[in-house]
């Protein structure tokens, strides 16, 4: 059994191979807007290398975004027609849920971010609380300064965090700003790969038509999280984390 894994939410875009225990294969890169040009040669170059067929992927998954219209669109279409022809079965995972997973053994408030354009950013604060890693917020998508007011304990940043960015979060917070060093931040398929396996075994799979991009329109962010615009997992199976005891 073989789930191949895609990403291309923004200019960075990630492809892998796993096999339920091992990725057996990954390229990460910065596909800027190649991502149509691209995708399907990466694909093809993974499958060549670990001497695996289309015709044996058994499993899709790909990440919905938030992010680029455009790129999540590309990946999206893409799963849905190599899940058609290899009769697999899809999974979509949000791409907040990619950056944040692999941090969870931190146990640090962390907040993934992603560029939304006109200085805004998207993002989602997950947490352990009573054992449990999740999110624990909306998907939201807001300036630096309307984030940081929602911040008031050390938090973990990860994603796509440039210097400028950096620094400003850095001038607003202090040390309440936490920063991953920049390659463990990188947004991997293969941590796409685990989730998407892991919530193809405890739930059903999604039909085809149904696996969506996730766009976050909100006219700004709101003081406090009662009501989320995108509501988090009800448990940490929606994140493929297992419960720990």
């Amino acid at each position: 059994m073989t789930l191949l894994a895609l990403d291309t939410s923004t200019e960075w875009a990630s492809v892998a191979l796993y096999d339920g225990r091992d990725v057996l294969a990954e390229e990460t890169w910065h596909a800027q807007r190649r991502h149509a040009d691209e995708l399907f040669p990466t694909i093809e170059r993974l499958l060549a290398r670990t001497h695996i067929t289309l015709a044996s992927i058994d499993k899709v998954a790909v990440a919905t975004g938030p992010g680029s219209f455009t790129g999540l669109r590309i990946a999206i279409a893409a799963a849905q027609g190599l899940a058609r022809g290899a009769g697999a079965a899809m999974v979509g995972i949000s791409t907040l849920d990619v950056l944040a997973y692999p941090h969870a053994a931190s146990k640090q408030r962390t907040c993934p971010l992603l560029p939304a354009g006109r200085d805004e950013f998207y993002a989602a604060f997950y947490q352990e609380r009573n054992r449990k890693w999740q999110r624990r917020s909306p998907f939201i998508a807001a300036t630096l300064p309307e984030l940081c007011r929602q911040i008031g304990v050390h938090t973990l940043f990860v994603g796509e965090i440039g210097a400028e960015t950096e620094q400003t979060l850095r001038d607003i917070l202090g040390p309440k700003a936490l920063f991953a060093s920049p390659a463990s931040r990188m947004r991997r398929a293969g941590y796409l790969a685990e989730l998407g396996w892991r919530a193809l075994e405890t739930s059903p799979q999604a039909k085809l038509g149904e696996v969506e991009p996730i766009y976050v329109k909100q006219p700004s962010i709101r003081p406090s999280f009662d009501q989320p615009f995108a509501p988090p997992p009800t448990d940490d199976l929606a994140l493929g984390l297992p419960k720990r005891h």
